[in-house]
């Protein structure tokens, strides 16, 4: 039975309540449940195994105790070999050290003997090269100038190196004896310069990197090196066709270049900037001069673009360029080269966009006026002498044009962005400030503003006898619309540019100016509109109205109001239709209060010309009906108002004599004048037989 115990325990899901049911199970052969179950057999089984696992318990404190004494002599052991190697490294360390100082001083021995050697082997070396180069000068005193290295071609390198310092002698020996030597060398140092220069371009022309390598650096301790250089860069740059799409080339040649420049040139960065700025100011510079100018004088527009377009794809290749270069955000040295090239075409750039803008604006608005066959009549975009004369040309709004004002922003926005890019940064604000005073002169005063002043004066010319046709409200309308643009235009392109300079203030107020100025003659233009329309609701009136309308003779009732009152509220109708579909917000409110106000005026003069019988009360009743009917067309509660107590005053016509007194007591009526109530009781046709006193307290 231990041995089944100590298997259970080692078990790594080993559990107790199992342990006890298979001991239970095993010791009854599962008769647990059973009546005839003995309980001593389990008792026992349970005391043999707590005596088993005492045992094992037992024997698990000694093993415990054997392993624990192991690990503490392993321990020790270990120990003792760390404590070893320890010793041993430092002893290693400290020999390190030594030996390492021992390396120091030999090495500073050997660089200190090197020296006084190189010391000692210089002048050797020097008097040598000098016995050598004194032997050649010696055979140019001869006149002999093809010995030794100069007779051998092959041997062009060496015969470099003599000539070099035969010219530097030379240099120094002035007396005149030595004057045929001296250009017997200078004649030599042109040859082999000469075939250097020849054995460069071969080798550039093969494309053999590494002899371009090797004469350059020979070439570069003679005096026409740079020759060399500017020879080389011209050869690159031959690479470009003289093609339109310039541009598109320099980046693939500037690369393939600075990769030829990095592996010949010790001096590589130098001899790259040198190859861009000789690119910038000749072939760039004379690709731009040459397109520009032969615009400059019969399209000034398209110079504009073509300016803004080579500009733009210059900068867009100096900053590609200067991420190939690894240069420097800091550095300047593209941007000089910018400014050069541009620099004529930028000068009186900024006056040149201001004349080509203000000539767009005056061709969009010629062309405008010549289509619709209009002569204008203003300077400076001020009506002159015009309000005094009679015209009888058609004003409507067809001398407003949406096309022109979409025109004339975006070629105003055009020149914005062109200023962005082209002007300084100094002069940009001002340069924006001019630009935005040509769109208000000619865009707002010479064509917003004169379209209004006409209609205006159109206002003041129409005949209220015949039927109108006013082009006021959909002007207006379409109006507000540019307006919109306008700020639009405003708000979008002109005010960021501007935000952080002192311009900035003085373009809002020219905004404010121009919307304030809009404003004030459209209110003018309003009021002109609505005169024009009460004068023929008082014309339809006048004409149409008759005396018997009010005083009939005849008993018979119409239902129906009179014909006045039917034409007057047609073109009520009709004019405040036009007014709701062309102005919108608190513009159609106000509009529509004020038109109705002078409209109710109108009807209440007009009642005051008539004298009311009984039945022609009634009929002034009816058309007082119609009347607020045709009010709640304008929206407003004022006119609603006046028109209720309007209808209040034409019940005094109606009501008998003795109910006056009660009539004029009511709500819409206690509040008018005792002057205005009686002036209306008068227009009784019984007013003299009646003794008509109003009582108020």
């Amino acid at each position: 039975m231990a041995h089944l115990v100590l298997k259970e325990i080692e078990q790594e899901n080993f559990s107790v309540d199992n342990l006890i049911e298979n001991l239970s199970y095993k010791a009854t052969d599962g008769r647990v449940s059973q009546t005839d179950f003995d309980p001593l057999i389990l008792e026992n089984i349970f005391r043999k195994t707590i005596d088993d696992l005492k045992i094992i318990n037992d024997k698990t404190k000694q093993n415990i105790q054997v392993l624990e004494i192991e690990c503490q002599k392993e321990k020790d052991i270990c120990k003792d070999k760390i404590l070893m190697l320890e010793n041993s490294y430092k002893d290693s360390y400290d020999y390190l050290s030594v030996l390492d100082k021992r390396i120091s001083n030999v090495s500073t021995t050997m660089s200190d003997m090197g020296s006084q050697l190189e010391n000692l082997n210089r002048p050797r070396l020097n008097l040598f090269e000098s016995h050598k180069t004194a032997k050649y000068f010696d055979k140019f005193m001869d006149g002999i100038d093809n010995s030794g290295v100069f007779a051998d071609d092959s041997k062009l390198e060496q015969a470099a190196e003599v000539i070099y310092k035969l010219y530097i002698l030379s240099n120094d020996l002035n007396d005149e004896k030595f004057l045929k030597a001296n250009e017997l060398v200078l004649k030599k140092y042109s040859e082999i310069e000469i075939k250097l220069f020849q054995k460069f371009h071969d080798a550039f022309y093969k494309n053999d990197r590494k002899e371009m390598k090797k004469y350059l650096n020979i070439l570069s301790n003679f005096k026409n090196y740079q020759e060399c250089v500017n020879e080389f860069i011209k050869n690159l740059q031959m690479a470009i066709k003289n093609s339109d799409d310039l541009f598109s080339e320099i980046i693939p040649l500037c690369a393939k270049t600075n990769e030829i420049i990095n592996e010949v040139f010790l001096n590589n960065e130098r001899i790259m900037e040198q190859f861009v700025k000789d690119l910038f100011l000749d072939r760039v510079q004379t690709h731009v001069s040459t397109n520009l100018e032969k615009y400059r004088e019969t399209d000034l527009e398209k110079y504009l673009d073509t300016l803004y377009l080579f500009y733009n794809k210059t900068k867009r290749i100096s900053k590609e360029l200067s991420e190939l270069m690894k240069i420097s955000s800091e550095s300047t040295f593209f941007n000089k080269l910018l400014n050069e090239v541009f620099q004529v075409h930028l000068k009186d750039y900024v006056n040149l966009e201001k004349i080509n803008l203000q000539n767009k604006f005056r061709a969009h608005l010629d062309r405008f006026y010549e289509k619709i066959g209009h002569t204008k009549k203003t300077q400076s975009g001020f009506v002159s002498n015009l309000l005094s004369k009679q015209t009888s040309e058609i004003i409507d709004d067809r001398f407003l044009s949406h096309d022109v004002t979409t025109l004339c922003i975006d070629d105003a926005k055009k020149s914005i962005n062109r200023s962005l890019l082209l002007c300084d940064a100094n002069i940009q604000p001002k340069a924006i400030d001019d630009m935005y005073e040509i769109v208000c002169q000619n865009l707002c005063r010479d064509h917003l503003y004169y379209s209004l002043d006409l209609h205006i004066n159109a206002l003041s010319s129409v005949d209220f006898r015949q039927e109108i046709n006013l082009h006021i409200f959909p002007f207006i309308k379409q109006m507000n619309d540019l307006m919109y643009l306008f700020e639009q235009f405003t708000n979008v392109s002109v005010i960021p540019p501007v935000m952080n300079s002192p311009y900035y203030q003085k373009i809002m107020n020219k905004l404010n100016q121009i919307c304030t100025d809009l404003e004030i003659k459209i209110d003018n233009s309003l009021e002109k509109a609505f005169t024009v329309i009460c004068n023929h609701i008082r014309h339809v009136l006048q004409s149409e109205q008759k005396k018997t309308d009010f005083k009939s003779e005849n008993d018979e009732i119409f239902n129906q109001s009179t014909i006045a009152c039917s034409k007057a509220i047609k073109v009520v109708e009709n004019q405040v239709r036009k007014i709701s579909n062309c102005l919108d917000g608190k513009n159609v409110n106000n509009a529509l209060r004020e038109l109705g106000i002078k409209f109710h005026r109108c009807i209440y003069d007009h009642l005051l010309k008539f004298e009311y019988n009984e039945q022609g009360a009634m009929a002034v009743i009816r058309d007082i009906n119609e009347y607020r009917m045709c009010a709640k067309n304008f929206n407003c509660s004022v006119v609603d108002k006046l028109f209720t107590i309007l209808y209040s005053l034409t019940n005094l016509l109606v009501v008998k004599p003795e109910n006056l007194q009660e009539i004029c007591s009511g709500d819409n009526l206690v509040i008018m004048s005792k002057e205005t109530i009686e002036s209306f009781v008068q227009l009784r046709s019984d007013y003299r037989n009646i003794k008509f006193q109003i009582n108020r307290k």
